[in-house]
């Protein structure tokens, strides 16, 4: 298992990058995060990190300062660039980093960043096959409500818990997002943001929202609104067919 640290001045970008590395939570664990040069150095002198997702534009010390700075303390520390300028690339590599993501980043491009820090990692343990859920059990007044999947019209994450969204009510449930998303059909249910998985079956409108991001309107009571991050909008105009 790698410890990883991402240091981001921005707290979006960190909840952003937190998502695109939730699939891969057996082989990756986020136990840190930095918004500053300061806060970044003293975190990995007190923690044995394995990886660190560095921004390069940082308040301060630069990320390319940041990166220096660590390898001469820690040879063994691996750093993955997130920038939005590709024009460090270059520089980056020269520094001897495993990868140089440019924002935003997509699924397949975070997929083979993975790929990069553990093709030497024979820690790496073989993913368990999980059954695929008929029902969700949620809870309602002390009871347990079966909710069957093809009801269910959304499922967000709110104030840490998990609600399931039908046509008229929600409820709470003890099954987490990832477990949620890695047991629900994948042919009709999205994790379009690190809070949201979505029935693509249920979706009414879709609209554009701001900085690259899409709203899913659905088709429950309420007509309620999904968010769809900028790294999984090109996915949702697929399967929608919009150019």
């Amino acid at each position: 298992m790698l410890k990883a640290l991402i240091v981001e001045d921005e707290y979006p970008a960190r909840q952003e990058l937190r998502y695109l590395l939730e699939p891969y939570h057996e082989v990756i664990e986020i136990i840190g995060e930095a918004q500053t040069a300061r806060e970044a150095i003293s975190l990995i002198n007190a923690l044995d990190y394995d990886v660190v997702f560095l921004d390069i534009q940082m308040p301060g010390m630069s990320g390319m300062e940041i990166a220096r700075l660590l390898k001469e303390q820690h040879p063994h520390l691996k750093i993955v660039f997130v920038s939005a300028h590709e024009h460090y690339a270059v520089a980056a590599f020269a520094i001897q980093v495993v990868d140089y993501l440019l924002k935003p980043v997509s699924n397949e491009r975070i997929a083979e960043t993975i790929r990069r820090l553990t093709q030497n990692d024979a820690s790496e343990p073989p993913k368990p096959v999980v059954e695929p859920l008929t029902w969700v059990p949620c809870e309602s007044g002390g009871h347990t409500i079966p909710v069957n999947v093809h009801d269910i019209i959304f499922i967000m994450a709110e104030h840490e818990i998990i609600y399931i969204y039908t046509y008229h009510e929600r409820y709470p449930t003890r099954f987490t997002l990832q477990e949620l998303q890695e047991r629900l059909p994948q042919e009709t249910f999205l994790r379009t943001h690190r809070s949201f998985i979505a029935n693509m079956h249920q979706v009414k409108e879709i609209m554009p929202y701001f900085n690259g991001t899409y709203l899913l309107k659905m088709k429950d009571k309420h007509g309620s609104e999904v968010v769809v991050s900028r790294s999984n909008v090109k996915k949702v105009k697929e399967l929608f067919n919009i150019t």
